[in-house]
């Protein structure tokens, strides 16, 4: 997942920003198809989005002739406007959790959590399937049934006290 942000490049056309992210990159071959997609954000990442796409054209500005990317305009780069090494994230993210004592866990782990939250939120198992570009429900099934059931779980304790309200009120 965070190798192919680093490939990400903000669209020539794009003058403002909608709530969705298309997943595309040029620099790496898609597992498959379902791996070029497009998927909604919250509006406040779309927020932080605009702000840091400001802060990189400044960056841009400010660095002048020393900005030798030219022919891609990338999401995340380095000062020079060249894309990252993908294990740049991982080496910060390690060093960060170091330093605060945050427990280290893999930044792919980030993809089963947030998989995870959404199932516990009561998202349908088809939505998540496609923002992960599983090739199919299955795969999300198989992956994430632990959490599903503890989710149906909760489900049921939900039927049952409106039952025992309504058995109650009666």
């Amino acid at each position: 997942m965070v190798s192919y942000l680093l490939g990400e490049r903000y669209c020539s056309n794009q003058t403002d920003y909608n709530t969705q992210f298309r997943r595309k990159t040029d620099f790496k071959r898609s597992k498959s198809r379902n791996s070029i997609r497009v998927i909604s954000l919250p509006p406040m990442m779309v927020e932080e989005l605009k702000k840091y796409h400001i802060h990189s054209k400044k960056e841009k500005m400010r660095m002048r002739d020393m900005w030798i990317e030219h022919e891609h305009e990338f999401v995340f780069c380095n000062e020079n406007g060249k894309h990252y090494y993908p294990t740049t994230p991982t080496t910060w993210w390690k060093r960060f959790a170091e330093r605060s004592g945050v427990r280290f866990i893999r930044l792919h782990d980030l993809r089963q959590t947030s998989a995870t939250l959404l199932i516990n939120k009561g998202v349908h198992a088809k939505i998540i399937s496609e923002r992960l570009g599983h090739s199919n429900i299955r795969i999300t099934m198989d992956t994430y049934g632990h959490a599903l059931q503890t989710a149906d779980q909760e489900a049921a304790n939900k039927l049952d006290s409106l039952f025992t309200r309504q058995k109650n009120s009666i």
